[in-house]
Formats: C-alpha cells, sequence, structure tokens
C-alpha cells in the first residue's frame, strides 16, 4: 500500500511538472505574436516631386528598410492631399519643414541637415533609429493632424528687412525725390505731397502683391513645376545680383547706371508733372506711376522680393504665403512713405539726391553680394 501511494505521487507530481511546462509552451507561443506586434515599426518619408535630394535617398531608405521585416515604409509628396491633410501637414506636426525628412516610429526625425548627403551616414542614423526607437505610441495612429503656423522658417523681422532692403534702393528713392521735386515746384502744398506719395506707394504695393499671388497660385495649381519655377527665380536672382556689381563699376567708371529708364516711363513721368502743375488727378496717375515703376524697375527693387517668393514656394504652405507677401511689400513702400513724410514737411529734396548719388556705388555693391550669397543659399537649399 505504501509503495503504492509512493508511486501515485510521483505519478501526480510529474503529471504537475508536465502540465507547468505545457502551459509555459502555450504561453510562449501566445506571446510571440504579442512581441512581434509590438516591436512592428513604421517609417514615414516625406519629399517633393523634382527634388533631387529626396530621389539621393530613396534608395539607401528601401535598402534599410528591406533588412528588417516589421518596418511599415509610407510615403508622402508634400503638397499631394492624403484623405483631406496635405504631405506637408503631416510633416510639420514631427518639427519638420524641408524635404527630404524621415520619421521613425513617429517620434525620431532624420533630417538633411542630419547627413547633408552623406550616404553612409544617413544608412548609420535609420538604421540607429529603428533599432533604438521607442516604442509606437499606437494612441497616435489616428491622431488629427491640424494645421500649425505657416512658415515658421521665415519670420516676420526676416521679411521685414527684405522688404527694407528692397525699399532702400537708389532707383527708388531717385523716382520719389524727383516726383517730389515736381510736387513742391508746383503750387502743390504738403497735401498734394501726401497724396502723390501714398498714390505712388499703392501702385508698387498692388503690383507687387499680384504678381506675387499669380506665382504662389500657379504653383498651388501645379505643384510639380515647383522645382522648375524654383531654378527659374535662383538664376534670376543671381543674375540680378551679377548685374548690379555690373552697375557698380559702371557707375564708378562712366557715373551713370546701365540701368535704362524706357520712354514709356519717361512719358509718364512727364504727364505727372503737368498734372502737378495743374492739381489734378495726382493720386491716380501717381498710382499709376507707381504700378508702371515696379515693371520697369524690377531689376532695381524686385530682385529681393523673386527672392521672398522663392522662400515661400520651397517651404510650401502656398495658400497662407500671402501674409508674407503682404508684409514684405509693406517693408518696401514703408521707406517711400517716410521719405515722402519727411519732403512734405521740411526735408531739402536736393539733400536726398545728393546722398543717393554719393552712396549709390556702395549700395550696389552690397545688394549685389547678397542677392548672389541668396541664390546660392536657396539653390543649395541652405535656406
Amino acid at each position: 500500500m505504501i509503495y503504492r501511494a509512493v508511486h501515485l505521487l510521483n505519478v501526480i507530481r510529474i503529471n504537475r511538472q508536465l502540465f507547468l511546462v505545457a502551459v509555459l509552451f502555450i504561453l510562449f507561443f501566445q506571446l510571440i505574436p504579442v512581441v512581434s506586434a509590438s516591436d512592428d515599426q513604421m517609417m514615414e518619408y516625406f519629399y517633393e516631386y523634382g527634388c533631387s535630394n529626396c530621389a539621393q535617398v530613396v534608395p539607401v531608405i528601401d535598402e534599410v528598410v528591406g533588412q528588417y521585416g516589421n518596418i511599415t515604409l509610407e510615403k508622402y509628396e508634400i503638397s499631394t492631399d492624403y484623405n483631406g491633410t496635405t504631405g506637408y501637414a503631416r510633416m510639420k506636426v514631427y518639427g519638420a519643414y524641408s524635404v527630404p525628412a524621415v520619421v521613425i516610429n513617429r517620434q525620431i526625425t532624420i533630417l538633411y541637415s542630419d547627413y547633408n548627403g552623406n550616404k553612409s551616414l544617413l544608412r548609420e542614423l535609420l538604421i540607429s533609429g529603428i533599432e533604438n526607437a521607442p516604442r509606437m505610441i499606437q494612441n497616435n495612429s489616428n491622431q488629427t493632424i491640424q494645421d500649425t503656423d505657416p512658415l515658421p522658417e521665415l519670420s516676420f523681422f526676416m521679411v521685414l528687412i527684405a522688404g527694407f532692403l528692397a525699399g532702400f534702393n537708389p532707383c527708388l528713392i531717385a523716382v520719389m525725390t524727383f516726383l517730389a521735386t515736381i510736387t513742391l515746384s508746383s503750387q502743390g502744398g504738403r497735401k498734394d505731397m501726401l497724396i502723390m506719395v501714398i498714390g505712388f506707394c499703392t501702385g508698387i504695393f498692388i503690383v507687387f502683391m499680384l504678381g506675387g499671388l499669380f506665382l504662389l497660385g500657379v504653383v498651388r495649381q501645379h505643384p510639380r513645376i515647383t522645382d522648375s519655377i524654383t531654378l527659374f527665380l535662383v538664376l534670376l536672382i543671381g543674375i540680378m545680383g551679377l548685374w548690379h556689381l555690373y552697375d557698380a563699376y559702371h557707375l564708378s567708371k562712366h557715373d551713370r547706371s546701365s540701368f535704362k529708364t524706357p520712354d514709356s516711363f519717361k512719358r509718364l513721368m512727364s504727364a505727372i508733372e503737368g498734372n502737378a502743375m495743374e492739381g489734378k488727378n495726382i493720386l491716380i496717375v501717381s498710382c499709376i506711376a507707381g504700378g508702371v515703376f515696379s515693371l520697369v524697375k524690377a531689376p532695381c527693387v524686385g530682385a529681393v522680393y523673386f527672392a521672398i517668393i522663392d522662400l515661400i514656394i520651397s517651404q510650401g504652405n502656398i495658400a497662407k504665403g500671402g501674409v508674407y507677401l503682404a508684409l514684405y511689400n509693406f517693408g518696401v513702400v514703408f521707406p517711400v512713405l517716410v521719405l515722402g513724410v519727411l519732403l512734405a514737411y521740411g526735408m531739402n529734396p536736393e539733400k536726398v539726391t545728393e546722398f543717393r548719388e554719393k552712396r549709390r556705388v556702395e549700395v550696389r555693391i552690397i545688394t549685389g553680394i547678397v542677392l548672389i550669397a541668396l541664390a546660392l543659399l536657396i539653390y543649395f537649399k541652405v535656406i
């Protein structure tokens, strides 16, 4: 009896051990899919049509993703709409504002500035990000992506300074002084002078605003031509910079600018002079003069404007870029408004002309260098 009891206890003990092993074995295989599911990772790649840097990193990304079997790769073109949200809006949620950009598990962001075109370094960053990425927060998978503050890389201060740079231009000051001289030499007083200044600035503002909104509208309707427009603007800015440097040399040698004023604009100035003498239609005629000036003197004033437009285009959110255009255009006309008020209240136009003639070579050189630097920085996607 004792032997049978001991044998029975041994059998029960062995069966219990086998049962525990079986339970642990079952639990182990049940936990495997849970662990693998928790190890699943997501990589989001943001790019833009025509972006050469984006095209260069795609093979590296595909190669690294192919080495792992648990990575979901999602690609977003920044100007394309995905279920009511643009790729650019998605990218901004992660604090990225330029392409190419890679986000791992919605927490690790790799920007072009992190590797500067070095593919080996990019590969190392991707592998390190995948292997060390925190677990993806699942409750953010359906997060609502809201549009944040537009164009954070462009500050109000930067746009205003660019506008002031264009506003304090010898060409603009020359025409402004000419108009002031006409008004003050006629029977017109301070009121006529202020009306003329407001009209001239309004004309400049309207033409620049319409031109910028037209370019931004074209890019919004046809996002694939963004790269072509960017290249065109970069070339235009660079050419204008070289032209300003040449004009500085031309001024120093011949004491006259290489920027020619069309005869049609001279006739318009004569028409303004006639109307000012008669004291009629000053507002309308000066407004037209400001608009025409914006067109015929674009090489003098508009190059920095093209740089601002290119920055807006390259950073996306085209629909809200008009706010920055308006701010820039206000910066352009603000020096003219200040000069007009000073002239109306006693400043001698001859002193303004004397200052312009004395410093115009230096202004041309500084403007040319700034424009060439802008063209290079935009081309190499530094800004």
